[in-house]
């Protein structure tokens, strides 16, 4: 007894390779978009990281010169002091207090808090440009306070712009490949169709 025919057999198993080859490409592709936001999250909060460390690393420094100098009871080499840290290209500005909290040496030109987050009137905040870093002074007992602004770009510029170039040469490289499967694929598929068959009969 012949088996039954089935026409569109043939029909419907191409649809559905076409369809399962789609729904797997979409697959990768979300998962490759995945891939690079968590790679560009990670890249952007380890550049953040590294700019509070390094932040923070200074300040202490700072703090050891005025404890090491014996500085917080002079106000004129303590001003100095101020001065001199001021000057250099990552500050913004530098603030020292007393135990109180009263400001004692000042940088030039130098903002109140409420200056930088924009909290005075017709001032813009500047928090994302210039991040306040605040520590005691202390010895056995609190001494005071010092505040250092630091200008973010001067750490996270070069890292970032380094991340900004490396992620655009992956998606370029995504393109690419993107491309590349396209060609193959497209080849090989004429490649199949035009290739020689060879008869059996005799």
């Amino acid at each position: 007894m012949e088996s039954s025919k089935q026409p569109l057999y043939p029909k419907l198993s191409s649809i559905y390779n076409k369809l399962m080859q789609l729904a797997i490409a979409i697959v990768l592709i979300v998962v490759l978009l995945n891939l690079w936001v968590t790679s560009n999250y990670h890249s952007e909060k380890t550049i953040h990281d590294n700019f509070y460390v390094a932040a923070e690393q200074h300040l202490q420094q700072a703090i050891s010169g005025i404890l090491s100098l014996k500085l917080i009871d002079n106000n004129d080499n303590l001003q100095k002091f101020v001065d001199g840290i001021a000057d250099q290209k990552w500050v913004y500005e530098v603030r020292v207090y007393d135990q109180t909290g009263k400001a004692i040496a000042v940088s030039k030109n130098s903002p109140s808090v409420k200056d930088i987050f924009g909290v005075t009137i017709n001032k813009t905040n500047k928090s994302e440009q210039f991040v306040p870093f605040i520590q005691e002074i202390r010895t056995e007992s609190l001494i005071g306070f010092m505040r250092i602004t630091v200008k973010k770009d001067h750490f996270t510029h070069d890292l970032s712009q380094t991340n900004f170039d490396n992620h655009a040469m992956l998606r370029l490289m995504m393109l690419i490949a993107v491309c590349i499967g396209f060609l193959l694929t497209r080849g090989l598929n004429r490649f199949s169709r035009q290739g020689f068959r060879v008869s059996l009969e005799k």
